[in-house]
């Protein structure tokens, strides 16, 4: 087993973050490996932020309030964790929830570079691992999930209608992927990037596998 106490998988919406965690969840389970998986939509979530909600984060005042924010959960997240003998995995709160979050909502670059970097030194006492969807064709990704999942979540969570909406979606979360990618390949930490253009489960189940030596 690769020496961590926190994996991290990360990616865009529908990038299959959640198979994932459940799929090593699952396999550590069968060596006996004491974990817990953290979903995305769970409640009471550590990581998520319910005591306020966000117009624009070129508002200094709310981009602040949020990077503090932010700052503190993940701080008591890892106390929790140390406290802890199992191994987490977390999916979506590091790039996609927040840092991905913070670039959509207008904050200044600099400043998430800044939020990056502290939170980043936050997580280094639980030796962290990362596995990061990359999607290569954004705006066939949007379409290939929405049509998976219907129109519950292309229309209702998305607000995805029209051909142009998928276009539209794709260049928003092409501007995304490419900032934060960025600082995923500068992370100087245990990391495996699954480039996914052909969705080869099986494929990416065993380089996980191996990644993290289990």
């Amino acid at each position: 087993m690769v020496d961590t106490r926190l994996i991290i998988i990360d990616g865009m919406p529908g990038s299959g973050k959640s198979t994932t965690g459940q799929l090593i969840a699952d396999k550590l389970d069968l060596g006996n490996v004491q974990n817990t998986f953290i979903h995305e939509l769970a409640e009471n979530h550590p990581l998520r932020i319910y005591d306020r909600q966000f117009t624009s984060f070129a508002l200094k005042d709310e981009a602040n309030w949020f990077s503090t924010k932010v700052k503190q959960l993940f701080s008591q997240f890892v106390q929790d964790r140390l406290r802890s003998n199992q191994i987490t995995i977390i999916e979506a709160y590091l790039f996609q929830n927040t840092i991905g979050f913070a670039f959509n909502m207008g904050m200044d670059l600099d400043d998430i570079k800044v939020l990056t970097r502290d939170i980043q030194n936050i997580l280094l006492p639980l030796n962290p691992a990362l596995i990061y969807y990359f999607q290569p064709y954004v705006e066939q990704n949007w379409r290939w999930i929405c049509n998976i999942r219907g129109p519950e979540f292309t229309q209702d969570r998305c607000g995805l209608y029209s051909d142009e909406d998928f276009v539209k979606a794709g260049e928003f979360w092409t501007r995304n992927q490419d900032f934060v990618f960025t600082i995923v390949q500068e992370w100087s930490i245990p990391k495996l990037i699954i480039e996914n253009e052909d969705y080869r489960w099986d494929e990416y189940k065993d380089n996980i596998f191996n990644f993290l030596r289990i």
